[in-house]
C-alpha cells in the first residue's frame, strides 16, 4: 500500500504558506481527537486542564507545557472538563533554506529526514518552556490578527506578508531554543513499529472507503487476521471497537459537508456511508448532543 494514503486527507494551510492554527473552546464537556497521522510537524500547547495524550500507542497524561509531534507519528488527543489547548501545524518544508548552507545541512535536513526528532514534552514551569511561550504567543498574535478561518482546514491560515514572515522567524526560534539546549533527539534506532503502521493502514482503508459499506471482517483481512482477534487488537490500540472508530470518522466527515455544503440531511447520511438515516441520527446525536439541522444552524 502507498504509504501516502495512510496519512490523515487535509491540507495544512496553503500551498504557500503550510502553517495552520487550531484553537479548541475551554468550554467544551470533552475534546476528543482520534488517531490520525500527518507529515507536517504539530506543536500543541496545553493551557488549561489535563489531557490524555497518545503518541504511536503511547499515552500519557499531560498537564501544562508544550507537545511536539514529528513528521507522520500517529496520535491522538483526549481531555474533558474545562480545558483549552491550541495547536500549530506546519510543513518543516517551509523553514528550509535554498542555499544549501551548514544550518541547512546539519539541522534542517535531518529533521526533515526524520533523523532529528522533537522532545516531546517540555513542561512550561522551566525556562525552556517560558522561552518557547514567548514565541509561541507572538504566533497566536500573528494568526489572531491577519488570520483568515478556512473551512477547508478547520483553522486560522495567516494571510499577508509581514504576518508571514514573523511567523517563520518565531518557527525559528523555537527551532534555535531547542538546539541550544540539546533537545533535539537522534533517531539511532531505524527501526519500524509493526504495531503502529499495522494500525496506519487500517486506518487508510477507513479514510479511503468509509462512504462504502465495510465489515469488521474486510478490516481484518488487511492484517491476514481473524475478526476476533483483529477487534481486540484495534480496540487495545485505538481504544474504541473497529465499528465505532469507522461511524466516528463517518461523522466527522458528516460535520464538514454540513458546514461547507447545503445537501439535505439525507444525502449527506448516505453520502459519508451511512444507510440508515435513524441510525445516522441517533449516533450523531449521541456524539454531538445535537441533531445534524441544529449542529448546522449554529455552526
Amino acid at each position: 500500500m502507498n504509504n501516502k494514503a495512510l496519512k490523515e486527507q487535509k491540507n495544512h494551510g496553503t500551498a504557500y504558506f503550510p502553517c495552520v492554527l487550531y484553537e479548541h473552546d475551554h468550554n467544551r464537556i470533552k475534546l476528543e481527537v482520534n488517531h490520525h497521522w500527518h507529515k507536517e510537524v504539530e506543536l500543541i500547547y496545553l493551557e488549561e486542564g489535563q489531557f490524555l495524550v497518545d503518541i504511536n500507542m503511547e499515552p500519557t497524561w499531560l498537564e501544562k507545557g508544550f507537545c511536539f509531534i514529528n513528521q507522520e507519528e500517529l496520535h491522538a488527543l483526549k481531555a474533558e472538563g474545562n480545558v483549552k489547548e491550541s495547536a500549530l501545524v506546519f510543513n518543516l518544508e517551509m523553514l528550509g533554506f535554498s542555499m544549501y548552507d551548514e544550518v541547512q545541512a546539519r539541522f534542517i535536513q535531518p529533521i526533515l529526514e526524520n533523523k532529528l526528532h522533537f522532545p516531546r514534552f517540555i513542561g512550561i514551569k522551566n525556562m525552556v518552556g517560558k522561552e518557547i511561550l514567548i514565541h509561541y504567543e507572538r504566533i497566536v498574535q500573528w494568526h489572531q490578527q491577519s488570520g483568515q478561518f478556512s473551512i477547508a482546514t478547520g483553522g486560522s491560515v495567516a494571510e499577508g506578508l509581514s504576518a508571514q514572515l514573523n511567523i517563520k522567524v518565531e518557527l525559528l526560534n523555537i527551532l534555535m531554543i531547542l538546539q541550544n539546549n540539546g533537545l533535539f533527539l537522534e533517531d539511532k534506532s531505524g527501526s519500524v513499529d509493526y504495531k503502529v503502521e499495522s494500525i496506519k493502514k487500517v486506518l487508510s482503508y477507513i479514510e479511503e472507503h468509509y462512504k462504502e459499506a465495510f465489515y469488521v471482517k474486510d478490516l481484518a483481512t488487511i492484517l491476514n487476521m481473524n475478526e476476533q482477534y483483529f477487534s481486540r487488537f484495534f480496540k487495545r490500540m485505538i481504544g474504541k471497537a473497529p465499528m465505532a472508530y469507522v461511524n466516528d470518522y463517518r461523522l466527522k466527515m458528516a460535520k464538514q459537508l454540513l458546514i461547507k455544503t447545503d445537501m439535505q440531511i439525507t444525502e449527506i447520511c448516505l453520502e459519508v456511508g451511512f444507510n440508515n438515516m435513524s441510525n445516522f441520527i441517533k449516533l450523531f446525536k449521541n456524539k454531538e448532543n445535537c441533531s445534524p439541522i441544529q449542529y448546522r444552524k449554529k455552526s
